[in-house]
């Protein structure tokens, strides 16, 4: 019985022990908060519906350009951005000048490639016929790397560079190296599809995987970030623990990555499947950008099969935030929103709380260098872009740079086998003879 009572107690004292620790740890641990959305005017300023990533005849899409607006503007979206591969969007009722080798629709839809008509143009940018809500034809974009077989794929904006641009095989960093000099920016698209995430989840897990972007992301501010969410979310599932990956490794290195949210749509089917939601004070491509730089917009798709299932497909009614507080003297981040279902908080892929509200000093032990909230609900699932969580000591949170333990002759047959990859007869016996690429030959 001596015994007994002798465990309780040392049980019980162990648990006050850590009760303690906790809250002494809560005590002392007090943050600095980057808000992304601080410069936001929650009373004045607008959501805007958007979509920056899409295709048409003039690369590898099966919609006219005129179609493709359409349907846009029919689901009553705000801002688009063509980004037809190789080709710089020169506006949805002019010219284009597809990539000869690729530019195939041509010859099979010669009548189907007109720009559309100056006045539909006008009305759409007007919105004329929608009750006077336009939207907005955003130029100069581009999807850059036309031709890698590996998909190591960039979207550029307000540049122009990148026509007629084939690209070189796992290179990312020409595409946004020549962007920012040319006064531009960039996302990286679909990341997850780029490593192979869905074949091998672990795959995120090996932060030498993830070197080809940390190391633009970090040279280059320019590229703001990356796609959370990728079309109907297949070969791109991981997006979302790989984009929290960038972000441990990034935060405590000085850069946030923000996250963006695109259909990549070739058919009409992949259209309405994203959105971003910017808070934005007027529609004009000089807000676009400045909201694109700073992450005041919300990465949102109907399908997160990771988060909502693999049946799930919401109706695209997506949560609508409303206003966000941050409490720096308290440590408090609240979030209003209507038209929710559940918020959770999440610290380095992790769900640590939920509810509006998250008080950092009370999530001390679970927090790493950020937090970031999503929402559920029956439209889908909804993302904010994440909050810096500054404790004092950034240097605890570094995550070490990746270091090739390997000895020195399997360094070198590794980099004759990369050398070999990154030609086209090399990347494809890479495909057939080393990956199982099942569902990763979806074209989304």
């Amino acid at each position: 019985m001596k015994t007994i009572k002798r465990i309780i107690a040392l049980t019980l004292a162990a648990a006050m022990l850590f009760s303690l620790s906790a809250a002494a740890l809560a005590a002392e641990t007090d943050y600095t908060i980057t808000n992304p959305y601080e410069t936001v005017d929650w009373d004045a300023w607008h959501h805007y519906r958007a979509q920056l990533h899409t295709h048409t005849l003039y690369s590898d899409g099966e919609m006219s350009i005129t179609d493709v607006v359409e349907e846009y503007y029919r689901q009553n979206y705000d801002i688009l951005a063509i980004t037809d591969h190789g080709v710089v969007h020169t506006g949805w009722n002019k010219p284009h000048y597809p990539i000869p080798v690729i530019g195939y629709n041509v010859l099979i839809h010669p009548f189907e490639m007109q720009p559309m008509s100056d006045e539909r143009y006008a009305q759409i940018t007007t919105g004329a016929d929608r009750d006077g809500r336009p939207m907005l034809d955003v130029k100069q974009g581009l999807e850059m790397n036309a031709l890698t077989v590996r998909k190591n794929h960039v979207n550029g904006y307000f540049c122009g560079w990148g026509q007629h641009y084939l690209g070189i095989e796992e290179d990312f960093e020409t595409s946004i190296a020549r962007t920012e000099k040319a006064g531009g920016i960039s996302v990286i698209n679909h990341p997850g599809d780029y490593i192979y995430a869905s074949v091998d989840v672990n795959r995120v897990y090996d932060w030498s995987n993830l070197k080809v972007f940390t190391d633009s992301l970090l040279a280059h501010p320019s590229c703001v970030g990356v796609e959370a969410f990728n079309c109907w979310d297949t070969v791109d599932r991981e997006n979302r623990l790989l984009w929290d990956r960038l972000l441990m490794y990034c935060i405590p290195r000085g850069r946030n990555v923000f996250a963006f949210s695109n259909d990549d749509s070739h058919y009409l089917s992949q259209i309405g499947v994203t959105a971003e939601i910017f808070m934005m004070p007027e529609l004009t491509e000089e807000a676009l950008r400045t909201a694109m730089e700073n992450g005041t917009l919300f990465a949102c798709s109907r399908v997160a099969r990771k988060e909502m299932g693999e049946e799930f497909e919401g109706n695209g009614n997506f949560a609508v935030v409303n206003r966000i507080d941050v409490d720096e003297a308290g440590d408090v981040i609240t979030v209003t929103a209507k038209n929710c279902d559940a918020i959770e908080w999440i610290a380095d892929g992790e769900i640590i709380a939920t509810g509006p509200s998250i008080n950092l000093r009370e999530h001390a032990d679970e927090i790493g260098s950020y937090v970031r909230f999503q929402i559920k609900n029956e439209g889908g699932l909804l993302l904010s872009q994440a909050f810096i969580c500054d404790d004092g000591d950034m240097e605890s949170h570094l995550i070490p740079e990746p270091v090739d333990s390997r000895p020195w002759y399997i360094q070198k047959l590794a980099a004759i086998f990369t050398f070999l990859r990154r030609n086209i007869i090399g990347e494809a016996l890479y495909r057939v003879f080393v990956l199982d690429k099942k569902d990763s030959e979806t074209i989304c």
